[in-house]
């Protein structure tokens, strides 16, 4: 099925890196996505043919301890977002020439790198392909979205030491007065886990802070808390026991749409079950947050 925003090729190119990605069994980063458009066919795979060492490829192979250890998904989640703004300023659809050229001004160390040791010269290849989309070789570097928030994807959080000092000082409190003592099982212990996760994102919210500060405060303080929850009931420490699957009943359309309607009334159910069990958790504990500094 043709994307109305994406050329075959560029879809081609995503698949082969993320393909590539998962053959040397690390997280697909733009080096994979880099290696995606060299193996095609067009402007952009002739760009990255010109080098005079090894192919991209044999590179990354060759150097997959180092060139692909850093790869984090946000990376070429920013390439790609880099690529989609970069085509439609222009009114075209994405195709691999516009991803070369924001891979290239993202400018990751292991990009970069690997065409070094390729031979490849990237700023001819990156006119090269500004050519072939129609735009004069002095166009300066794409401008790159934002990042995912920090502490979420594969992304870390921010360091302890960066965190707000007023928010953090907030949960830290709350991480010495959690009402352990009330845990009896998981579903107390997984209230007690939305209630902080509740309270962190108030705090944000109430503090006017950036999603950085907010996914960082959210990861840390729920270390944190699970810690406690681990060293004063151990016994609920550990994965969540998962329920053994269920056997696919066969059936016609009928039953299919039943059994649909069945699954969601009972997604209803449980969540609607969470939240009581949350709500009652809260106004059983309140008296534990009782003078919670509010920053």
């Amino acid at each position: 099925m043709t994307h109305p925003e994406m050329s075959d090729s560029y879809l081609d190119a995503i698949r082969r890196g993320l393909a590539f990605a998962r053959e040397l069994g690390q997280r697909p980063g733009s080096v994979h996505l880099l290696v995606g458009v060299s193996l095609g066919d067009g402007p952009a795979a002739q760009a990255l043919a010109t080098g005079q060492g090894p192919s991209l490829r044999e590179v990354v192979v060759a150097g997959a301890g180092e060139l692909g250890s850093g790869a984090a998904a946000w990376q070429h989640v920013q390439a790609q977002e880099a690529a989609r703004e970069f085509a439609t300023a222009l009114g075209q659809r994405r195709a691999p020439e516009h991803l070369l050229v924001a891979l290239v001004d993202q400018g990751m160390p292991e990009v970069l790198a690997a065409l070094d040791r390729a031979g490849i010269d990237q700023r001819a290849a990156r006119q090269a392909c500004l050519a072939a989309v129609g735009v004069d070789f002095d166009r300066p570097p794409l401008t790159m979205p934002s990042p995912m928030p920090a502490g979420t994807m594969d992304r870390a959080p921010l360091p302890v030491d960066r965190l707000d000092a007023r928010a953090w000082r907030v949960l830290r409190w709350r991480q010495d007065h959690l009402p352990l003592s009330r845990l009896r099982g998981r579903p107390q212990a997984g209230s007690l886990y939305h209630l902080e996760e509740r309270a962190t994102l108030r705090l944000a919210d109430r503090l006017g802070l950036d999603d950085d500060q907010r996914y960082s405060l959210l990861r840390h303080h729920a270390e944190q808390v699970k810690e406690r929850v681990a060293a004063a009931k151990p016994e609920l420490a550990g994965p969540v026991r998962n329920r053994a699957p269920r056997r696919r009943a066969s059936g016609g359309r009928v039953a299919r749409v039943a059994r649909g309607l069945l699954a969601g009334w009972s997604a209803w159910l449980d969540n609607r079950r969470t939240g009581l069990r949350d709500r009652w958790f809260r106004l059983r504990t309140r008296a534990a947050y009782r003078g919670c500094p509010q920053s």
